[in-house]
């Protein structure tokens, strides 16, 4: 049987702990497969009594980072990995059965693949839909893909050590983090999709993808990206993303009644393909602007 690392960052909250043990016991009990548990708490918010549970547990490997960062946490588990391969998984998020034995059928059969991306469930609300929807696209094309969705899910993949190295986790996106090593390791490494739901994402109220730091990350995380090699026929569609980006800031910060900066970012979205799909919004904007000038002025 493969042994494989499963890396599980955490801030180790109180509030956490139900899905925290929820994911430990999803790859703990994962059949035909060794699994090696490497939990890495990090930030101060910690609850002292769980980490303490953590530490006791002979069947866990438990590290600490002292500032709270996730791709901070994944690059210090990534280092401590000793096996041959290895898998993550958010403390909020869980594997289904059989998720890293599916996984693992492609490299039985490829000695060249380097990782291995699946499918699974994101639950939103009590309903489960499946996370990743143009399958066929991936396989075809997975940089040019990966323009429409992010396949490359934090609990989603398993990776070859000797070919995903820990020099893929240095200097890692601040977000976005997820979509950033997929375009990373697809221009230099060999990947396999399968098609089978082999996690589960859990939508939470305490997700950072709700923020509004990852909000105002995407443009940044996307330029990083096309520093890449990315081929030309992906570069039109990221620049044609990075507009999109900005004219989402514009639409947040008119919406709320940040006037100045939905004019910037609207102009910035204006310096992209894709920018004549926003003329119209200029009008509406301005028309906004008007509107609430008078309140600006009070």
């Amino acid at each position: 049987m493969p042994t494989v690392s499963v890396i599980i960052p955490t801030t180790c909250e109180q509030r956490r702990a139900g899905s925290l043990k929820r994911a430990i016991a999803s790859a703990s009990t994962q059949e035909n497969v060794r699994v090696n548990v490497i939990i890495v708490v990090n930030g101060n918010r910690f609850d002292p009594v769980l980490f303490e549970t953590l530490k006791k547990n002979k069947d866990l490997k438990v590290l600490y980072q002292s500032q709270g960062s996730a791709p901070l946490a994944q690059r210090l588990g990534r280092s401590s990995v000793e096996t041959a391969f290895f898998s993550f998984l958010d403390d909020d998020d869980e594997y289904l059965p059989n998720a890293l034995q599916s996984r693992f059928k492609p490299f039985l059969t490829d000695n060249e693949i380097d990782f291995v991306a699946s499918n699974g469930f994101r639950m939103v609300e009590g309903i489960d839909h499946i996370a990743m929807t143009h399958v066929d696209a991936i396989r075809e094309d997975p940089l040019l893909a990966l323009c429409e969705e992010n396949w490359l899910a934090s609990c989603g993949g398993l990776f070859r050590s000797s070919s995903v190295t820990p020099e893929y986790f240095h200097d890692p996106a601040p977000f976005l983090e997820w979509t950033y090593l997929a375009y990373r390791l697809t221009t230099s490494l060999k990947m396999v999709f399968v098609d089978i739901q082999t996690f589960r994402i859990h939508d939470s109220t305490f997700s950072l993808s709700k923020s509004n730091a990852y909000r105002h990350a995407e443009a940044g995380v996307l330029k990083r990206i096309l520093a890449l090699n990315i081929p030309p026929r992906v570069q039109t569609l990221l620049l044609r993303k990075i507009g999109k980006a900005y004219h989402a800031l514009s639409s947040h910060y008119a919406a709320i009644g940040g006037m100045r900066l939905a004019w910037r970012y609207h102009l910035m979205s204006l310096a992209f393909p894709g920018r004549w799909n926003y003329i119209l919004y200029s009008r509406r904007l301005l028309f906004r602007f008007l509107d609430a000038k008078p309140k600006l002025v009070e």
